[in-house]
């Protein structure tokens, strides 16, 4: 004889079943992990025509650091041309600093970059800091 319980665990077969071939769906199909091949994708016994590996990597954003002791860009000291000049090359920067940071310093970085075309992220703070405060001058 059938009882009630009977039921309910061909609902939950049924449900783990539909949900794990979604996930399936969903990694191998969809952008998920990466697992699965997208259009015009070539596989490993393929030509190898319009992989990825030709094609260079687009540069990435700099990222800029000023504190007490200086202006670091990606994790090493670096001076302003510097800054300015790699930053103007990938063409964006994240601009942050730590609350000793120079308030003018911050203002030379964010209008240098700015004045060499480099799309400059960083937060509202920062920004006032470098539309109110006037740049440093060299001494």
């Amino acid at each position: 004889m059938a009882d009630r319980n009977d039921k309910n665990k061909t609902g939950r077969t049924v449900a783990i079943v539909g949900g794990g071939a979604l996930l399936l769906l969903l990694l191998l199909r969809g952008k998920g992990w990466g697992l699965g091949k997208e259009d015009g994708e070539v596989g490993a016994a393929g030509n190898g025509a319009g992989t990825a590996a030709d094609e260079p990597a687009p540069p990435t954003r700099c990222q800029v650091r000023i504190d007490a002791d200086g202006i670091e860009l990606d994790g090493a000291p670096a001076d302003l041309a510097t800054v300015t000049e790699r930053c103007r090359v990938a063409g964006e920067a994240d601009v942050r600093a730590t609350g000793a940071a120079i308030t003018g310093v911050v203002a030379q970085v964010i209008q240098a970059l700015q004045a060499a075309g480099v799309r400059v992220w960083a937060s509202a703070g920062l920004w006032n800091t470098a539309r109110v405060t006037p740049a440093r001058r060299p001494a």
